[in-house]
Order: C-alpha cells, then sequence, then structure tokens
C-alpha cells in the first residue's frame, strides 16, 4: 500500500511542526556550524542563554547558585554560565565532580575566563548545602551508559533538594535518543535545548524529568537540512483536518462510524468511542454489539442519537465511511470472525484494543491487514504493542520511536504508540510526538475516546494520516484544559475529555487562535 501522494498533503498541512532530532543529526547541525568562519562562539552563546534564563525563571529572593559542571562540552557551557551569574552578583558555587580526560579548546576557554574572574571549581560528588538554585551541566546528548553508582547518588541528592532544578541540553542521566533514563536522572524544573529538540525530552520519561522545555537557536538561524523524519505535532494539524461545513450540509454529508465491540460486561467501552465519534462530528455513528441478546439496551439514553445494531448486521451495512472495531469486544471466536470481516471490508478501519489482541494471537490477520488497499489506523498501548510484536514492554518503553515504526512497517498501517509523548508512525518512515497530555488522562477508558476522536474525523473525509495526528493531539489538549479548570489531574474521566475535546476543537475552528487556554 503506497500513499505518495496523500502522505505529500498531510506533511504538507502540518509541516508548521518543529522537527525533532536524535542524536546523530543534532552532531550534524553541530558540525555545520563549527565549520563556519568566522567559527560561531556556540558555547558562549549556549552559557550565556543558561544565564538568561536562570535570572529569568529563579525563585524571588534567590541568591545562591550551584553549578555542576561535567567533563564535556556541556560543563563548558556550565562554566560560561557560572562566569554571567557570578558578573550578575550572585552567589555562585562551581562543582567539577568528574574529572575530564580531555577538554575542548572552547570549554578550556570557559575555565580560563571562569578563574579570571575568581571563580573557583571544586571537585566533589557530596552535595554539602541548600542552594537555591541548581544547574545541572553534568553529561549532555551523548549519554549512552548507565550512571556509576557515585553519580547516580549524587544525582539522587540533588534530586532530593527543594531547589529550582535547571538542566542544560537535556537532564543528565536522560538518553536523548529514547527517553529512557540511564540509571539515575536529574529531574528538572527548566531545561534549556539549544539548535534542536531532541527526542527524549518528549517521549519515554523525558517529560518526567524534564520540567518546561526552552529552546534557543542561538542565533544561528537555520541550518542545512539533515536526514530527518521526525516531528511535534503542533495546533496546526487541528485547523486542517476538516474542511469548513457548508450552511446546506447536512447529516449524511459528514459520514457514517461505524464501533464494533462492547461484549458482555464492556458495553461502556463501545458507548465511550460512540459518543467521542458523535462530538467530534460524526454525522451518524452506529454501535454494533458483538453479543446482542436481551440484556442489549435499546438505546444510550446518556446519548440517545447512538444507533444500535448487532455487530455483523452493522459490518454489511452500506455506507458506512469509517470502522472502529475493538473497545470491549473480547477475544473470543465471535470476536475473530467480526474482526476478518472487517479487514476485508473496502473503508478505512480503526484497530484498537481488543481488535489489536485478537491480531497479536492469530498471524493470518497480520497478512490480511498487511495487503489491505484502504488505510488502516492502530492504537497500541505499550502493553497491546508488546503482545503484537512478542517482546517485553520494557522493551517497548525503552526505544519507542522505533517500535512505532516496527509496528507500521510490519503491518503497514498508521500506528499511534500510546502513553506520555504518544508517538504516530507512518510506513513511509516519517513519525511524530505528541506534546499534549497530562498524567489526569490515566484512567479507564481514555483509549475508548481516542479511537472515537479519530474515527469521527475519518468518517468525515479527513485523511486518515491528519484524522490520527489530529485525534491524538486533541485528545491531550482536552485533558490539559480540564487540568486548567482544576477537573484533573485527579479523577479525571474520559467523558470529560469526550465534551472537553469538542469545545478545544471548536475553538480552533471557530477562532484563528494559537492557545486553546
Amino acid at each position: 500500500m503506497q500513499y505518495p501522494t496523500i502522505y505529500q498533503i498531510t506533511y504538507t498541512l502540518v509541516m508548521q511542526t518543529v522537527p525533532v532530532y536524535h542524536t546523530e543529526q543534532i552532531r550534524q547541525i553541530e558540525n555545520h556550524f563549527f565549520a563556519l568562519e568566522p567559527k560561531p562562539q556556540l558555547m558562549e552563546l549556549a552559557g550565556k542563554t543558561i544565564a538568561d534564563i536562570t535570572v529569568k525563571v529563579a525563585p524571588e529572593q534567590a541568591q545562591s547558585i550551584l553549578v555542576i559542571a561535567g567533563p564535556g562540552n556541556n560543563g563548558g557551557d556550565a562554566y560560561v554560565a557560572a562566569r554571567h551569574l557570578k558578573s550578575a552578583n550572585f552567589h555562585v558555587s562551581l562543582v567539577e565532580p568528574i574529572k575530564p580526560l580531555q577538554s575542548s579548546s572552547e570549554k578550556e576557554d570557559a575555565v580560563k575566563k571562569w578563574k579570571a574572574i575568581g571563580g573557583v571549581t571544586k571537585s566533589t560528588t557530596k552535595y554539602e548545602k541548600s542552594f537555591d538554585i541548581v544547574i545541572d551541566g553534568l553529561f549532555g546528548i551523548g549519554l549512552n551508559r548507565t550512571l556509576p553508582t557515585e553519580i547516580s547518588k549524587y544525582i539522587q541528592s540533588i534530586n532530593e533538594q527543594e531547589s529550582t532544578v535547571i538542566s542544560i541540553d537535556i537532564p543528565s542521566g536522560l538518553n536523548a535518543n529514547t527517553g529512557a533514563v540511564m540509571g539515575s536522572c536529574v529531574r528538572a524544573d527548566h531545561t534549556v535545548t539549544f539548535l534542536g529538540y531532541k527526542v527524549g525530552l518528549h517521549t519515554g520519561q523525558g517529560p518526567d524529568c524534564s520540567g518546561i522545555i526552552h529552546f534557543s537557536d542561538l542565533n544561528m538561524g537555520n541550518h542545512p537540512p539533515v536526514d530527518n523524519h521526525g516531528y511535534l505535532i503542533g495546533n496546526d494539524v487541528l485547523r486542517n483536518v476538516l474542511v469548513p461545513r457548508d450552511k446546506s450540509s447536512h447529516k449524511g454529508t459528514h459520514g457514517q462510524l461505524a464501533v464494533i465491540g462492547g461484549s458482555k460486561g464492556m458495553i461502556g467501552a463501545a458507548l465511550l468511542t460512540g459518543r467521542a465519534g458523535l462530538r467530534l462530528g460524526a454525522g451518524r455513528v452506529f454501535i454494533g454489539l458483538l453479543d446482542s441478546d436481551s440484556r442489549t439496551p435499546a438505546a444510550d439514553w446518556g446519548q440517545p442519537e447512538l444507533m444500535f445494531r448487532d455487530a455483523t448486521e452493522l459490518v454489511a451495512l452500506e455506507k458506512i465511511t469509517c470502522f472502529a472495531i475493538g473497545p470491549g469486544l473480547g477475544t473470543n471466536n465471535s470476536a475473530y470472525k467480526v474482526l476478518g470481516q472487517v479487514i476485508a471490508k473496502p473503508t478505512p478501519i480503526i484497530l484498537d484494543a481488543d481488535a489489536l489482541n485478537i491480531v497479536a494471537q492469530q498471524p493470518t490477520l497480520t497478512e490480511q491487514i498487511e495487503k489491505r488497499i484502504n488505510p488502516t489506523i492502530m492504537t497500541p498501548h505499550p502493553g497491546e504493542a508488546s503482545r503484537l510484536l512478542g517482546i517485553s514492554i520494557a522493551e517497548i518503553q525503552a526505544n519507542r520511536i522505533q517500535i512505532a515504526l516496527d509496528l507500521a512497517s510490519k503491518f503497514n498501517a498508521e500506528v499511534v504508540l500510546k502513553g506520555v509523548g504518544s508517538v504516530c508512525a507512518f510506513p513511509d518512515g516519517n513519525w511524530f510526538v505528541n506534546t499534549s497530555g497530562n498524567p489526569g488522562m490515566a484512567s479507564a477508558g481514555m483509549g475508548d475516546a481516542l479511537t472515537g476522536i479519530i474515527g469521527a474525523f475519518v468518517s468525515q473525509g479527513a485523511y486518515t494520516h491528519t484524522a490520527m495526528l489530529a485525534g491524538v493531539h486533541l485528545h491531550g489538549l482536552a485533558a490539559d484544559q480540564l487540568l486548567h479548570d482544576d477537573c484533573g489531574p485527579i479523577g479525571m474521566t474520559a467523558s470529560e475529555t469526550i465534551d472537553s475535546s469538542r469545545i478545544v476543537f471548536n475553538r480552533f475552528q471557530n477562532k484563528n487562535i494559537t492557545s486553546f487556554i
């Protein structure tokens, strides 16, 4: 299945979003600037930027600052920042707990300038006293090994303090490519990152460790293109996912979404998906229950616009513009049979929850999905992804970007690997990381709601690529709005995010806004 034209359209719509880079690509960008004549003073610019942001975010009355310089160029940035802060009359203590075997000429120059203003460098891994602010310049983006015990303990002692912590480029101990913690990691309140956003800041454990991210291009402007396939999802996708509605449009104009699932004891999952589909604009939404019997409700009295059918009957219904199958589906033989029928439909489909579990159990379905002509969206959480690929959840979480790409390649599908920094991957090798959402979303039914949101967009004619990106981003923004309104993180529900999604989306549709709160 190839969509060169459609993919190009999709990326044109969302390319206003920000590229995100792996370490090797950042090195390419750095090397380009290092080769310029006259050579730009990147370390001086970075250190001055860190100092300026430190002053900006410093708590009121803050005076004492601990600057931790590592053995590499991150440590050089730290020396420059320390010099500027000392010159601004802060009480600056600088420690270099790891003696460098060799330093760059830029770092050596930064050390000399620090000493020239009377700066003193200590070599210690003991946290001797409390400071108002800690600047973490211990390790940068090159870290790819587990930290030694002594350094891990030092980082833990930093995290135990009440200081405002500012990390340089990336929190020390965080893998810049995967967002995995390498034994121990500084938990920063702010991270000042340079030249390009790093993958690890936005996925895995990165969002928990990075705090507020401040970006600076160090006045370097545009750099030559590098071989990059990753981006952060931005708000522009919400403005472009659907075309404006004509005044003469009607319910038949806006598509028909079929939700199949809701086996005995799990009807609520299918209802959440259906309700989300209605709230985000699908003209008609049908619920196909797998185990229809006398106990099946005649209607959803909380959402009477939903129309109920037997699952088999619904699969045969004409004019369905999107099938979403899996929420509350179960994994018995009946579920397997109806899933096979849906996969065979010449219609865009969304596979979620138990549909994914059945695919993991039935290898023959993998080939059927791969050969589909029409688009397939898959929405696994890490547990479902582990079953689909036959590897552990730990392996999934250790390299979320690559796992999402592997799933997209294996199934020739558009994939969202859910979780903090949800990763959207496509068969052509491009991928996007989501930046919206919060811990309030860690509650039952959130995945069902997301499936309904994406399904609503697809059923209304959106390209599946754009629909997935927009649905994932909107889902998180809706939760962020609830958090802003003190409806979370504790006790936030999927039903609330569905209602919030409608409000947030209509704000983007009705107004030319850049922020939703």
